[in-house]
């Protein structure tokens, strides 16, 4: 089959340009090796000493976006909550996770260099004292009942808190129990406490009874075993890890104080500048295994493509030129990188080798022709020249579009990608001829233009059209039905390796609306009007609290201080004392009566839960008891069920005993480092709000944030951040693809002056685009933020592939063998060295470079599918004026 029509004249005049262009570089190759080595001297320079790096994700969205507006608002108020860190104390027990959460807390505060603000919610001595008035007042009455009945226990315990004491403490209420002087709810529980230590003691397991659940006998609405530090830290945004200095000062932190020596406390840290970190040292691990992988593909690619070392070496050389060129071109134009531009290198390796793949191809099929080199060359350029040209501008045009977006992070990295596709144009039609022309030159050589591609697979495409056709019209109606079913994820922890340290700790922070992170905030204009919002605020069925200063003011005061003043009078004093040592047969001695004192009790009342509790308590002690060794070694046990069954008992009384203390509260006796979190030095106030559902689903966050807006349009916060970014990033994306789709179909029209031709090109481009969203759609794989590249990238593979085929069309005449060209061969080598340098992220942990080896590998292999089975098949349709028919 012919096609009629030839390349216009303005390709013609562009390819002899080209060519003469080519053919001086490839007479001097010593000079153009020399003022390229100048180039890459200057641009190392630069970049080593000029290019900088911003590390802050606030870097990524212009400021003048109107929710960054609002967040910058809530900043200047209150400085301290941008981009804090949490750290995130767990331990067995909530006596130890407020010790060493306390413990930290103070450490930490010693740095103010380092940590202008380390704050602890309910923690340091006015929360101690005032404990009890934030309780509501039937929790107080009930409190103060267990204590009133108690009190006999705790304080012959703060006397002798021994194993011993306690025991007998026991057996004695076990007694008073049969008797009638004591209820046996709270002995039952105690019993099922003491039972747990003795398995775990004979199974050689840690556990710590906790006095104060014992002591509260109820729900807490908070988990008290987790501590939450809020933490912010001096960040070094000029390092791509701004927060390295304060993560690592954390973690020394936690290893000075012996923190997590003993296995009952886990410290982890998380927050945004938490989860930059880490995913950076994953994406850094990861990528470079895969970046290894892929070079290693890519050059076996090369090597089986164009079959030649000294093309191959060459091809890679002029790559990595182009490389350090980009990056001293973008040192002058951008200035630095962001945490999506610093992509840039696998973009411009992934687009940037396609030029010298085509232009290798083409010549290394002129030199089996039988061609010298300075022929191949001219020729190869006159071929090829105006296609690679076409394809780098609108390649650039593609990127360039995404300059004017308010997604910066892309912006920049459009900028720099659409400069990079101008010099690896360059490169190829400078640098590239110069190295071939060093001697010794490639030599003319007979039956290296055999096509690769051979039988009939090749010719499907234009014998059986109407097939394809029909075959590419269904896919394009089963994509567009799936097209509305796409979706964006903006929850950036689906994107982070879920095995890393911060990612687990902030989605257990999130199953918890109350510690919830992403939570919102409204800046009142004073305290009244903090009340205000709040209680507009709390009618919302997507809240589930609202915080202000006051309601750190407890209600009912007077009554709850009467309660507390009658529970002073008969609470002797608490503060324990060290007891008499107690020999290891005495102890023993306690665990056998307090044995049958439970023993008595189990038969008194079988069928009650306290003597059902009884009744295994004596079954483990009668286990433990025939277990205990004599001698030093049954000290060393018997200290160790000392130690679990009591060693939180001091810190329960001394907290006790100063929740006694407790005195009136207004707001001016609220401690400074809390009234600073919640009013700032203005007098404005902080209102703070948290949902009710579990906003790591996105409809769910989306529904808190849409519905607080409704009443509180100042509402900033995490919350606001992550909806608005994603809504940021979709229009962005489709503002940025709409006017480069618009530019490059101008530009086509404008060089190729044939609608036809521009149509061959997209039509195929719109087809892979529709299959690649609707495989991600079949495959569950969603868009988030650090696959979007994916976009730009196919836009430019699927423009390039597009050109260099119908321009092959049209300059050959010959459709019917155009897979067996090399242009074919050179589009298959492009789309499988693109896809070995992204398919081996596919397989990667962390999540966003997973998703990006996969979308990548799905769409090029769309494309390729497209253009080489779509494309020809099209150029048939008996409508376009360029086409005849199939002559047999």
């Amino acid at each position: 089959m012919a096609v009629s029509g030839q390349a216009s004249d303005f390709e013609t005049r562009l390819g002899t340009l080209l060519a003469r262009w080519v053919t001086g570089a490839a007479s001097r190759p010593a000079l153009v090796l020399l003022g390229f080595a100048a180039l890459v001297a200057v641009s190392l320079f630069l970049a080593a000493t000029r290019l900088g790096i911003e590390g802050s994700t606030e870097a990524l969205f212009s400021q003048d976006l109107a929710f960054k507006q609002i967040e910058r608002g809530y900043y200047d108020a209150f400085p301290d909550q941008f981009e804090p860190m949490f750290v995130v104390v767990d331990a067995t027990t909530p006596e130890r996770a407020g010790v060493a959460a306390q413990a930290l807390a103070e450490h930490l505060s010693a740095e103010p260099a380092l940590f202008p603000m380390v704050f602890l919610p309910g923690g340091g001595s006015f929360f101690e004292r005032q404990a009890f008035l934030y309780l509501d007042t039937d929790a107080l009455e009930e409190l103060s009942d267990q204590l009133a009945q108690a009190q006999p226990y705790l304080a012959e315990l703060s006397r002798d808190g021994s194993l011993r004491g306690f025991a007998s403490i026991l057996a004695r209420g076990a007694r008073a129990t049969r008797e009638g002087d004591f209820t046996g709810d709270q002995l039952g529980a105690i019993y099922d406490r003491f039972t747990a230590a003795l398995e775990a003691s004979a199974e050689g397991r840690p556990y710590t009874l906790s006095w104060t659940e014992v002591v509260a006998a109820r729900e807490f609405e908070e988990d008290p075993r987790r501590r939450v530090i809020l933490v912010q830290p001096t960040l070094d945004t000029n390092d791509l890890q701004p927060a390295a200095a304060a993560i690592a000062s954390v973690r020394a932190s936690v290893e000075a104080l012996g923190l997590e020596a003993k296995g009952d406390v886990r410290v982890r840290i998380t927050g945004d500048v938490a989860l930059s970190f880490e995913e950076l040292e994953v994406v850094q691990a990861q990528a470079a295994a895969a970046g290894l992988a892929s070079f290693v593909l890519v050059g076996v690619i090369l090597a089986a493509g164009l079959r030649s070392l000294r093309l191959v070496l060459s091809t890679l050389l002029t790559l990595m030129v182009g490389l350090v060129l980009t990056a001293g071109l973008t040192t002058l134009t951008v200035g630095r990188f962001n945490m999506i531009s610093v992509a840039f290198a696998v973009l411009f390796i992934g687009l940037g080798v396609d030029f010298a793949i085509h232009f290798c191809v083409r010549y290394r099929e002129r030199l089996g022709f039988g061609e010298s080199h300075e022929g191949a060359l001219d020729a190869t350029v006159r071929d090829v020249g105006s296609s690679l040209a076409l394809c780098a501008f609108t390649t650039a045009i593609g990127f360039f579009a995404f300059a004017p977006t308010p997604f910066v992070g892309v912006a920049e990295l459009g900028i720099i990608s659409g400069g990079g596709m101008l010099v690896s144009f360059f490169c190829t039609l400078t640098l590239l001829p110069a190295l071939l022309s060093l001697p010794p030159k490639p030599r003319a050589r007979s039956g290296l233009s055999a096509p690769v591609w051979t039988g009939k697979l090749i010719e499907i495409p234009v014998r059986f059209p109407r097939a394809v056709r029909g075959l590419a019209l269904v896919l394009a109606l089963g994509a567009a039905f799936l097209l509305p079913q796409a979706r964006f994820d903006n929850n950036t922890l689906n994107v982070r390796d879920p095995g890393s340290e911060s990612v687990q700790a902030l989605r257990d922070l999130l199953e918890d609306s109350a510690t919830s992170p992403w939570s919102l905030n409204v800046v009142a204009d004073d305290v009244e009007d903090a009340e205000r919002v709040a209680e507009r605020l709390r009618a919302l069925p997507e809240v589930e609290r609202v915080v202000t200063l006051g309601d750190f003011v407890p209600d009912e005061q007077d009554e709850k201080l009467s309660i507390i003043e009658d529970l002073t009078l008969f609470l002797e004093p608490l503060d324990p004392e060290p007891g008499p040592d107690a020999t290891s047969e005495e102890r023993r001695e306690a665990l056998v009566h307090l044995a049958d004192e439970a023993g008595k009790l189990a038969r008194d009342a079988p069928d009650t839960p306290f003597g059902r509790s009884a009744s295994r308590l004596v079954e483990a002690l009668g286990t433990y008891l025939a277990q205990l060794p004599t001698g030093p070694e049954a000290d060393r046990q018997l200290d160790g069920l000392e130690e679990s069954l009591l060693g939180t008992l001091p810190e329960q009384l001394r907290l006790l005993e100063a929740a006694l203390g407790a005195r009136p509260i207004a707001l001016d006796d609220l401690p400074e480092e809390l009234v600073a979190q919640m009013q700032a030095a203005d007098g404005r106030a902080r209102v703070q709000i948290f949902p009710r559902r579990d906003v790591s689903q996105q409809a769910e966050l989306a529904a808190f944030l849409d519905a607080v807006r409704a009443v509180e349009p100042r509402a900033a916060g995490p919350a606001n951040e992550m909806v608005e970014s994603a809504r940021t990033v979709v229009g962005a994306l489709q503002q940025a693809l709409l006017l480069a789709t618009l530019a490059v179909t101008l530009v086509m029209l404008f060089l190729w002056r044939r609608w036809t031709d521009t149509a061959l090109v997209l039509l195929p481009l719109a087809l892979a685009s529709a299959l690649t969203v609707a495989a991600a759609v079949l495959l569950d794989i969603p868009f988030n933020f650090a696959d979007v590249i994916v976009l730009p990238l196919l836009l430019g593979i699927g423009v390039d592939s597009g050109i260099h085929l119908v321009h092959r069309a049209r300059s050959s005449g010959d459709v019917r063998n155009l897979l067996g060209t090399s242009t074919a061969r050179a589009v298959g080598y492009s789309a499988m060295t693109t896809i070995a340098s992204f398919g081996t992220m596919g397989f990667a942990s962390h999540l966003g470079l997973a998703t990006l080896g996969q979308l990548l590998t799905l769409g090029v292999a769309m494309t390729l599918f497209c253009n080489l089975i779509v494309l020809p098949a099209l150029i048939q349709w008996r409508w376009l004026p360029d086409a005849a028919s199939v002559s047999r």
